[in-house]
């Protein structure tokens, strides 16, 4: 029986444990980020939902043992929910490079509301993917863009990615 630990808006949250599926629900302009490492099984998922903290920091109670967050919500913006994941991983033996990487969301959901670089969903996929390249991260697997929202899983005890969207189906990736 597998227990599902829920990755909310702006949340980062890690396992160890087989039996636990971490799961980002309502992936629309948001971009859900799953690590693994196939050694530890080990796995960590982030739930993305701005491109940049733009120096944004918020110390909780001035307090970083390096895995508090600076943030309040590490998951929040890219630049910082990868990083924080990454953490999440190597403080328990993870390495980098041989993680497997997924990624699901970014979808373009409102018609007709950009910013100036693009719609909100293209410029979080594109500051998910400079963080992974930042941090020397293997290529993600991807299910990204579109115009339709997914729910993002990851079966910690074998690594295996899915992606669900009411129009498509489940699918892994």
């Amino acid at each position: 029986m597998s227990d599902s630990l829920v990755v909310g808006l702006a949340e980062v949250k890690w396992s160890v444990l087989p039996e636990d599926v971490l799961v980002a629900f309502s992936l629309g302009s948001c971009v859900g980020v799953a690590l693994w490492d196939p050694v530890l099984r080990a796995g960590a998922m982030a739930h993305v939902m701005l491109p940049s903290s733009r120096g944004r920091k918020s110390p909780k109670n001035g307090v970083d043992a390096g895995l508090t967050p600076r943030f309040e919500k590490p998951g929040k913006y890219a630049d910082t929910a990868v990083e924080y994941a990454v953490r999440c991983l190597t403080a328990i033996g993870a390495e980098p490079s041989r993680m497997m990487v997924r990624m699901a969301g970014g979808a373009h959901v409102i018609p007709g509301f950009t910013l100036p670089g693009g719609d909100i969903g293209t410029a979080n996929i594109r500051a998910v993917s400079e963080a992974i390249e930042r941090l020397g991260l293997p290529e993600p697997r991807k299910d990204v863009g579109g115009d339709y929202g997914r729910t993002m899983r990851l079966y910690v005890g074998e690594g295996r990615a899915t992606v669900y969207s009411v129009s498509r189906g489940e699918r892994e990736i």
